[in-house]
């Protein structure tokens, strides 16, 4: 009887993204057609996964630019209109003319192979892919993948978005798919691996491998963050929690997802100007089971981790290993592992996505 009711409370918590607490506004909708130029049948796709589809939030609940504080006990660290006017008045981000002519969108790079060629683009920033917005949580990978679709895009691979965070896409016969145990093929990766931070291009930072203030790991450390938002981080070894989070119990009522705007925190990027992809929000992606599924680009692996997020969990060893490491090419470990055409039930308040392309 313990033990079923055990099972019964995992089961329960790992739905529980599912249940209707909310949904993304009309007036958040209608700016994301916008911004992206969608077309009247792309933007009705989109349109009805955004305000239909149940749990999804930035947990902002406003399209005030000043507004910072949104429901489910979130302080985001300062207001888009903050952003806006540090990092776009500014021109510290900008649009790419030559990006958008290789890629057929806006707020998209292309990302090169060894040979320095480019065949995909990724976003910019984590979905909306709107630079000082605050990032979609509480997205499934299955329906995160619908909203990519919708755009004419798709949910990145794995080896995409580590190519897209580490300056250019790796062979394929990096990823060991002649070692047919998961969990072996995971060790292989990681014992091999480049360590590589995405802004490690920068002259100035190339030796900087605490990634929590540069990249947005929200923290009371951090000076940019507001008072009141500061206030309502947790004293707690974990960094970033909101007061009265309890993640095993009930995050979606509890955890404030107290994210960055995208692109605040504009150093930490890529060498192709990809932002956040070690802060701000942990991102799902497509990984690939077989070397079929790279070669064709299709979403038929399992859902994967990459990149760190507020909740700083670097500490977090198992037998003496650091159990989540931030690099651009780890193999995070095999958690909530499904396939993404299954996956419509698991998300969480720290996790987001981006979309990827071919180019043109």
């Amino acid at each position: 009887m313990i033990a079923y009711k055990v099972l019964l409370s995992i089961l329960v918590l790992s739905c529980f993204s599912t249940i209707a607490f909310s949904r993304e506004s009309q007036e958040f909708a209608d700016k994301v057609i916008q911004a992206h130029e969608l077309s009247p049948t792309q933007a009705k796709k989109l349109r009805n996964l955004l305000t239909k589809s149940a749990g999804l939030t930035r947990n902002i609940g406003t399209e005030d630019e000043e507004a910072f504080r949104g429901p489910n006990n979130s302080y985001h660290p300062v207001t888009r209109a903050q952003c806006r006017k540090r990092i776009l008045d500014t021109g510290l981000i900008k649009p790419s003319k030559e990006y958008e002519e290789i890629c057929g969108a806006k707020w998209m790079a292309p990302i090169p192979n060894a040979e320095g060629k480019a065949s995909i683009c990724i976003d910019q920033f984590e979905f909306p892919n709107i630079p000082c917005e605050y990032p979609l949580v509480w997205v499934p990978s299955y329906t995160a993948n619908q909203i990519c679709q919708s755009m004419g895009k798709r949910l990145c691979n794995a080896h995409e978005w580590e190519g897209a965070c580490a300056g250019e896409i790796e062979p394929i016969s990096k990823y060991r798919f002649d070692i047919a145990n998961e969990q072996a093929r995971r060790r292989a990766v990681n014992s091999k691996r480049e360590k590589v931070w995405a802004f490690q291009f920068q002259p100035e930072l190339a030796d900087i491998t605490d990634t929590r203030v540069l990249c947005g790991v929200y923290s009371a450390k951090d000076q940019d963050v507001l008072p009141k938002a500061r206030a309502n981080i947790k004293a707690s070894n974990i960094a970033g929690i909101s007061k009265g989070c309890v993640p095993h119990r009930s995050a979606y009522k509890t955890c404030g997802t107290n994210t960055w705007p995208s692109g605040y925190k504009y150093q930490c990027r890529s060498r192709q100007n990809v932002y956040d992809m070690h802060g701000n929000l942990a991102e799902v992606v497509n990984l690939p089971t077989h070397k079929g599924n790279i070669a064709k680009g299709r979403i038929t692996g399992f859902t994967e981790r990459k990149g760190s997020f507020f909740v700083d969990r670097s500490g977090i060893k198992r037998r003496g290993v650091q159990k989540y490491p931030d690099d651009c090419r780890v193999r995070q470990p095999y958690e909530h592992k499904k396939q993404i055409k299954r996956d419509k039930s698991h998300s969480f308040y720290q996790e987001g996505f981006r979309c990827c392309k071919k180019t043109l």
